[in-house]
């Protein structure tokens, strides 16, 4: 894979380790868009929402506005995206991959690290849903935050360095017309509000903020 170079990941700020500048919104999925493009935005947001999980973090006081914003990303925002890479870009990649590309084993990498990750997010949600009510966030929340920013932070490195470049790379226009006809149809679909998740999501919907 020597021809695919890494995409930067954003603007730092001067020796902070910080994204420069203001959390970008949700990108607005437009039929002619580039599905690649819109995931790098996508990525941007969700390096935020590291830093957020790690800021939240570093307080033993209540920080309700914060937890609500950390709650929406991982309970709406992340799974959409998610599934936009399980359903709709990793099966494209591994249909126009090439041996050298070894896909399988950076998929393999990517795999392990969702599952580090998932231990962490099923500990976090509810108790998001307290700290957006105005609880503290406790040691073992503490702990689950940090764990689930380091690990989420690695896997977005290495998307960004090699998945997404060799989907630019090896896609084909009609792999990312079907690919953004996916996403934007996702991002339409309305939450199965049965779920936990979504009975302790609602009351903290940012959408309407």
């Amino acid at each position: 894979m020597s021809d695919i170079k890494a995409v930067p990941e954003g603007r730092r700020e001067s020796g902070s380790g910080t994204i420069r500048g203001g959390r970008a919104a949700p990108p607005k999925l437009s039929a002619t868009e580039c599905p690649i493009e819109a995931m790098y935005d996508e990525h941007f947001n969700q390096r935020q929402l590291c830093a957020d999980m790690e800021m939240l973090a570093a307080i033993t006081r209540p920080r309700q506005e914060l937890a609500r914003r950390i709650l929406t990303s991982l309970s709406r925002d992340l799974p959409a995206h998610l599934e936009d890479e399980e359903r709709g870009l990793f099966p494209l990649l591994r249909a126009r991959a090439l041996p050298e590309d070894e896909l399988d084993e950076t998929l393999l990498r990517l795999a392990r690290e969702r599952e580090l990750a998932q231990s962490a997010f099923a500990l976090l949600i509810p108790a998001l849903a307290c700290m957006a009510d105005g609880a503290s966030p406790e040691a073992k929340d503490r702990a689950a935050l940090l764990r689930l920013a380091t690990v989420y932070r690695r896997h977005l490195i290495l998307e960004n360095a090699i998945i997404l470049p060799l989907a630019r790379l090896r896609l084909k226009p009609e792999d990312r017309y079907a690919l953004m006809a996916q996403m934007r149809a996702r991002r339409t679909s309305l939450p199965d509000h049965q779920s936990d998740c979504a009975r302790m999501r609602a009351p903290y919907d940012l959408t309407h903020e």
